[in-house]
């Protein structure tokens, strides 16, 4: 199932087309907030070059100023076929909307993983959400609300 999101880190937002998978478990591993993958590309207008261009030195605990963004940044482990022990970096987002068919879901509590890659062969979306994060009965504090 398709769907469109827009993201919203430091007052900028960017809209990204998304596909919700069943398979997308992420959370962040200390507070079990979950985790959006978003490719890297999509996300130029509203993550700072510095932050784009470094994501391995970062994760690697390179030196790097991140200014503002750096109570926003969290490492998110992961395994995928082909990949055991990944980790992406992620910032904590300020909200996410995700519009499906008649409703439009706000997202409070989300953190927006970057993916150095493409998510799709054809390029028809650049973000995976996972199913629980659209379900009211998460077992996290999310402040979730639906707008008609």
């Amino acid at each position: 199932m398709n769907c469109n999101i827009k993201v919203n880190i430091n007052s900028k937002f960017t809209y990204i087309k998304a596909i919700i998978d069943t398979g997308n478990f992420l959370r962040e591993p200390i507070t079990k907030i979950p985790v959006i993958v978003v490719e890297k590309d999509v996300l130029i207008h509203i993550i700072p070059d510095y932050i784009l261009n470094n994501l391995d030195r970062i994760i690697g605990g390179d030196d790097i100023n991140l200014g503002e963004y750096m109570n926003k940044i969290r490492l998110i482990p992961f395994t995928s076929l082909g990949k055991e022990n990944g980790i992406l970096l992620g910032l904590k987002a300020d909200s996410v909307l995700v519009e499906l068919e008649d409703n439009t879901i706000n997202i409070d509590n989300v953190i927006v993983a970057i993916y150095n890659g493409s998510l799709s062969k054809n390029g028809k979306y650049k973000a995976l959400i996972g199913l629980d994060l659209l379900e009211n009965d998460t077992n996290i504090s999310n402040e979730l609300s639906v707008i008609k």
